[in-house]
């Protein structure tokens, strides 16, 4: 039972002369940059699952807003969600939360942020699934979570030293590691 999972920002945040129409187009976030990416990772043959990366919304040629760039992302690559869940072996999940917005972020489009659909959505996820009955986790985001002692490589994002998953919310941002931590 094998997956490819790609933890998303599918493409390139300035021109690469794929729209000669619009010669300053950024390519990250546009259609043909998640078409793209979706004939790539479907030519493994296996299964795989996306999440989606801030810059994976920043189609900003192309789109007036995230809701719009979110709807080809999912289309693209055949997702009903931004989140996901994939059991690869009993009582094993995959399971990914993907960030949706990068226009509308409060203070930057460098924010990871998972929306509070996803979070309640992953909340009964856990519920549903208890450890105390066997069951084992894999969770992908975009951005390591706050509080899980990953580090955040400043090469990425050395622009503003973030990179954390909902780091402008100080309540969201701790709402996912105090649930794992609990479940």
């Amino acid at each position: 039972n094998v997956a490819l999972v790609s933890l998303g920002d599918l493409g390139e945040s300035k021109n690469c002369d794929h729209n000669p129409n619009m010669p300053t187009e950024l390519y990250a976030g546009t259609t043909l940059c998640h078409e793209t990416a979706a004939d790539y990772l479907s030519s493994f043959d296996v299964p795989y699952e996306v999440i989606g990366g801030n810059h994976d919304l920043e189609g900003i040629d192309e789109f007036a807003t995230d809701e719009e760039n979110l709807q080809v992302f999912l289309e693209a690559h055949g997702k009903p969600t931004p989140q996901f869940v994939r059991e690869i072996a009993e009582k094993t999940l995959l399971v990914g939360l993907g960030s949706t917005i990068f226009r509308e972020a409060k203070y930057t489009s460098h924010e990871v942020i998972i929306d509070d659909a996803q979070m309640a959505w992953f909340e009964q996820l856990l519920i549903d699934h208890p450890a105390d009955d066997g069951w084992k986790m894999f969770i992908f985001t975009h951005a390591p979570p706050n509080g899980s002692g990953l580090r955040v490589l400043q090469e990425n994002h050395v622009v503003n030293g973030c990179c954390w998953l909902n780091h402008s919310d100080d309540q969201k941002c701790r709402k996912f590691i105090e649930l794992v931590r609990e479940h």
